[in-house]
């Protein structure tokens, strides 16, 4: 009765008429299209002209992006609100989030000039609007990074608060909830910190490239060059994983992105040719999982990294490259044995012909042209903000070339809405990071708990180094990589440096083990992505991803006790580090598979175990009886096939 009065007497639609009409009605996603693509030329545009002062700058993305974030929840609800009631609640929740965001960005930018000089004395706003930053970064983050990441945010928070209770070297002098806000919100050690400078910089800058050159169909381009390329060698299926996932990680630096995105292609194409479900699915998970050390995206991290030591963004991809290479070279290794092994079939000839020819995938080539742009003008010594902006000019030139990849006005927006979209988790991380980063540096958590692990591992790195591993794959449980790598450089790192060990090595350590989370029972999130789309289980799945990268652990260990294989060292060094290396990585992989030319003895899997690790043992004579022991095996192995195969002639 009261519906019929308010809708016939009144005008007054009913409330299912009105979730009909914000479905049909496009004004909330062209609102939210409007605002992503603004944000996008905000950032393409200071990236050339001059960004904002830090304060100002930051604050300006991430608070766009919170209310980005909530529109785009509300967006999502609103299209599912038939289905369930709950809905409409969770929509209400939603609009007051977007507002309070858009409130706390007014109040930030019309106060960006003086809210740093009330640093030590806030007044009541900056505390009320303080909080609701704090609160929505964190609900931010709980949608797009995880449990994991809001689970330690909040206890840092609490622990700040609650020092006194803390037993031991834990406790400290407590802090109100005022103080708190006031390192967080008013000073750039707190949530407007390093790690948020680097994604309102160039994070931003590079996603937004990433976002247009995926929108040019260069992925598709990879995935055909793949095949190609590798698609008719012996298991070639797998391979093709392998290489295309190199590929696509350089412009897609997440994990479980890149298996979804390229897993849809190679694990059906594996499971066609015969490679069981769970370790068709592990080679692309560890493959994609690889693609966060590559050069030049490398998970958004290395922007992180390069910025917590001040040194150039090239430095820290020249030091991964060797690694991130050594990661694919293992993977490629272990497929082409394992295919051998069980003589697993690869691309026939009807699949090779319906491939595109090479003459079409080199007329497609000149989409790589913005990404060498990009590296070449970082190793002129161009900023990474500028190699940014001159790889987003050279990628709308190049798509001119052809009709194809030409951008329209539709597909641009698609491009930049895409780019700032990847930059939902990774700004959100980062805001973490830095309310993580700030309640240590307030606390003072660093050094303390820095001396005491010097002291439980009594100055011997072989005990530390450990648990930083444990530590990094704990933390990764439900967590990005960046956010993993800023807790552990600010918590265990200063660890790491005052042994002595290699500082830019001991900072990628703690990147590699917050990247290998990702294939790690028990939460090994690319490997169940890849497990989705086999088909199977994602706990066999995680096993078989683990059981791939653990040539992969060791890698790691080499580069902090031996800096060569960063490229840091004479040439000699390097030569000899980056060869034992391969050899050590090499033996470790035949160790695993259980064959080279035939199947392997269980004393010959030990002879390979045992020269890998002389291999890659930091002694140059140790490492020289590896290479004897790895010309026995090699020779056992090739000798005894040649036996073997003339008593079955």
């Amino acid at each position: 009765m009261l519906a019929n009065i308010k809708k016939h007497i009144l005008g007054i639609p009913d409330e299912e008429t009105i979730w009909s009409e914000l479905r049909k009605n496009g004004i909330l996603s062209t609102f939210i299209g409007l605002v992503t693509v603004s944000l996008a030329l905000f950032h393409i545009i200071t990236s050339y002209v001059g960004q904002l002062e830090a304060f100002q700058h930051r604050a300006t993305h991430l608070l766009v992006i919170l209310v980005l974030v909530f529109l785009s929840s509300i967006e999502k609800r609103i299209k599912d609100v038939h289905k369930s009631s709950g809905q409409k609640w969770l929509i209400s929740l939603d609009i007051l989030f977007a507002l309070l965001a858009a409130v706390s960005l007014y109040y930030t930018f019309t106060n960006s000039t003086v809210l740093p000089l009330r640093a030590g004395n806030p007044n009541t706003y900056d505390i009320i609007i303080g909080g609701i930053i704090l609160f929505l970064t964190i609900e931010a983050a709980r949608r797009h990074v995880g449990l994991g990441i809001v689970i330690v945010s909040v206890f840092f928070l609490f622990y700040v608060y609650a020092g006194p209770w803390f037993p031991g070297f834990l406790s400290h002098a407590p802090f109100t909830i005022g103080e708190i806000i006031n390192i967080q919100y008013l000073d750039l050690e707190g949530i407007w910190g390093s790690p948020l400078g680097a994604s309102a910089s160039f994070v931003i800058v590079f996603l937004i490239f990433a976002g247009l050159l995926i929108e040019t169909g260069i992925l598709d381009v990879f995935m055909d060059f793949s095949m190609k390329l590798v698609g008719k060698s012996v298991g070639g299926p797998a391979k093709v994983a392998i290489v295309s996932s190199t590929l696509v990680g350089m412009v897609n630096g997440t994990a479980v992105g890149n298996a979804l995105l390229t897993g849809q292609v190679s694990i059906p194409i594996m499971k066609k040719m015969g490679y069981k479900p769970p370790f068709a699915a592990a080679v692309e998970a560890a493959a994609s999982t690889g693609g966060q050390v590559m050069p030049p995206i490398m998970g958004s991290a290395a922007f992180i990294i390069a910025m917590f030591l001040g040194i150039s963004y090239n430095e820290v991809c020249k030091a991964a490259l060797v690694p991130a290479l050594l990661w694919f070279f293992s993977l490629y290794v272990i497929v082409h044995l394992e295919a051998r092994k069980w003589n697993l079939k690869q691309l026939t000839d009807e699949d090779h012909a319906n491939l595109p020819s090479w003459g079409y995938l080199f007329q497609r080539s000149y989409l790589a042209v913005p990404m060498i742009v990009l590296i070449l003008i970082m190793v002129m010594g161009f900023s990474e903000v500028r190699a940014g902006f001159w790889g987003i000019i050279s990628l709308l030139a190049v798509s001119l070339i052809r009709k194809e990849t030409r951008f329209t006005l539709k597909s641009l927006c698609a491009g930049l809405k895409s780019g700032v979209q990847m930059a939902f988790s990774v700004t959100t991380a980062c805001a973490c990071a830095g309310i993580i980063v700030g309640c240590v540096m307030q606390s003072g958590l660093g050094y303390t708990l820095s001396t005491s692990l010097v002291e439980i591992a009594k100055g011997n790195a072989l005990i530390l180094l450990p648990l930083v591993m444990i530590t990094a794959l704990v933390l990764g449980t439900g967590m990005m990589t960046v956010g993993v790598y800023i807790i552990v450089s600010v918590l265990l790192i200063p660890a790491m440096t005052s042994m002595g060990l290699h500082t830019l090595g001991s900072h990628l350590f703690a990147f590699y083990f917050g990247i290998l989370c990702n294939i790690t029972p028990p939460v090994a999130t690319a490997a169940y992505g890849a497990a989705g789309i086999a088909e199977t289980s994602p706990w066999s799945t995680g096993v078989a991803a683990f059981k791939l990268a653990i040539p992969i652990f060791c890698v790691p260990y080499v580069f902090i006790f031996q800096p060569a294989l960063l490229l840091d060292g004479t040439l000699s060094q390097i030569l000899f580090t980056v060869i034992t290396t391969f050899a050590g990585v090499f033996c470790f992989d035949v160790a695993i598979t259980g064959y080279l030319f035939r199947r392997c003895k269980v004393v010959e899997r030990a002879i390979f175990v045992i020269a890998g690790i002389a291999l890659i043992f930091p002694s140059f004579k140790v490492s020289l009886l590896g290479i004897v022991l790895f010309a026995i095996a090699f020779a056992i192995q090739k000798f005894l096939k040649l036996e073997n195969a003339v008593s079955y002639s």
